[in-house]
């Protein structure tokens, strides 16, 4: 089967004008923008800027046949490239088009699929050159890659409770998600003197480029949906877009408030490895990036607070620990504006967990404006509802919310989970690593570890 769509990507070079830096590309002859935006102008290192401008085409990577540039990139920015489009290849393969069939033509479903088809990868027809640039430290400040959602929210106050420098930033992808972040951002601007955001142009892009795959349908490029049709290379583009933020302020740890998924969760498909579509979400991806990062010469850290406990855990340390930041979340797919205020739609799979994980933990979902009508509903019909969860944690968040008439008890899903490979605590810079699990504990039920597949 061959799903490359584009013959050829040409990535010419970035300009930068004032505190914006736009580039374009040739797709099949057509042309395609991209523009980065910051509050103010900052240090632009020529070969970041570069990148910033490549790895989103990481997302397109099982549709494109070539991928060059006018411009030389050095050997480390090839090989992280290259290993990222594998690894995003399969993941589009297995999470997009063979399980989310609805977004594609019907001849592009795999009739065999194997790995080898899945693994596929465009050739980078790259000059090289040397690493110039200059090595980079940091002062020990955070950058918190922030949207609103309850992940970020809590590691901003969990990391300024124990006394960190955090940066919350902010990135505007000049499409419908910046309603979800706008109500912390705002908050964030006027309450804090470190909040910066990144305006892109990202999701023109991502529409743009999509309309040029031809094994996805009309349906995938017209109807709403919750998840997008191909891109899960997403975190990756707001990393390498803050990057001159980092410069600027000398932050030496990039931070994405990843909570806790069960590694028995990442299965094979069809002796096809992935990770459920949540790569760049995991810990595999932060210990990849910091590799990355030292190889081109910046000492950053890459880890999440979070990795050891679950979406409910969070929710209940948020809500009765933070409930300043707690009225801020708005975790949506289709957040609206009612009387100058963001509402959440109370209906996508993103609310589904949302509400279940309040719920379940006794908490008021009104505080962060749902309504009434719609936590009614969602009591009456929970069972029925749309979750992207761990199945265990849905269970047991099923098993808290109706008091055991529902669901399963999974009693792992209230502890602190350690595992090397997916949530090693250890990860965790030392200076606070012991006053976050001293908080942890006082809301959840002890610790635990992966043993011979079960959690003990």
């Amino acid at each position: 089967m061959k799903f490359s769509s584009i013959d050829k990507v040409e990535v010419l070079e970035p300009e930068l004008k004032g505190n914006i830096v736009s580039g374009s590309y040739r797709v099949d002859g057509d042309e395609v923008n991209l523009s980065f935006r910051y509050d103010f102008p900052v240090p632009l290192r020529e070969e970041d800027v570069r990148m910033m401008f490549l790895v989103p085409l990481v997302n397109y990577s099982l549709f494109i046949d070539e991928i060059n540039a006018d411009f030389p990139i050095t050997a480390a920015d090839r090989d992280y490239l290259e290993k990222m489009m594998v690894i995003n290849s399969r993941e589009v393969y297995v999470n997009k088009i063979l399980r989310r069939k609805e977004f594609y033509r019907e001849e592009f479903i795999p009739k065999n699929p194997n790995n080898n088809e899945a693994s596929f990868s465009p050739r980078l027809t790259f000059k090289i050159s040397e690493n110039r640039r200059a090595k980079f430290k940091g002062n020990g400040s955070i950058a918190l890659l922030s949207s609103g959602g309850k992940d970020s929210l809590l590691s901003y106050g969990l990391m300024k409770e124990v006394g960190a420098d955090v940066y919350p930033i902010y990135v505007n992808e000049s499409g419908g998600h910046w309603r979800t972040a706008s109500t912390a951002y705002e908050y964030m601007k006027r309450n804090t003197g470190n909040t910066l955001k990144v305006w892109t142009t990202i999701d023109r892009f991502y529409k743009k480029m999509n309309s040029k795959v031809k094994a996805l349908n009309d349906n995938a490029l017209t109807m709403w949906s919750d998840t997008y049709p191909i891109q899960l290379f997403i975190f990756p583009v707001y990393i390498f877009s803050i990057v001159p933020y980092i410069v600027k302020f000398g932050m030496s740890t990039v931070m994405k408030g990843d909570e806790f998924d069960d590694p028995r969760e990442f299965t094979l498909e069809r002796d096809i490895k992935h990770y459920n579509g949540i790569y760049d979400q995991t810990q595999l991806f932060d210990v990849e990036m910091k590799k990355y990062f030292k190889e081109i010469g910046y000492d950053l850290d890459f880890y999440s607070p979070l990795r050891s406990i679950t979406g409910l855990v969070e929710e209940r340390i948020l809500f009765n620990r933070y409930p300043d930041l707690a009225r801020l979340q708005r975790s949506c797919h289709s957040c609206h504006i009612e009387g100058g205020e963001i509402y959440p739609c109370g209906k996508c799979s993103k609310c589904n967990g949302v509400l279940l994980f309040l719920l379940a933990n006794s908490l008021d979902p009104t505080v962060i404006n749902y309504k009434k009508e719609d936590v009614e509903d969602f009591v009456r019909t929970f069972r029925d509802r749309v979750y992207n969860l761990d199945k265990e944690e849905r269970e047991h968040s099923m098993f808290l919310l109706s008091h055991g008439e529902w669901g399963r008890q999974n009693i792992h899903v209230e502890m602190i989970h350690q595992c090397e490979e997916f949530c090693d605590s250890k990860l965790i810079d030392e200076k606070w690593r012991d006053k976050l699990m001293e908080i942890f504990i006082n809301y959840t039920k002890g610790k635990t570890h992966l043993e011979n597949g079960k959690w003990i």
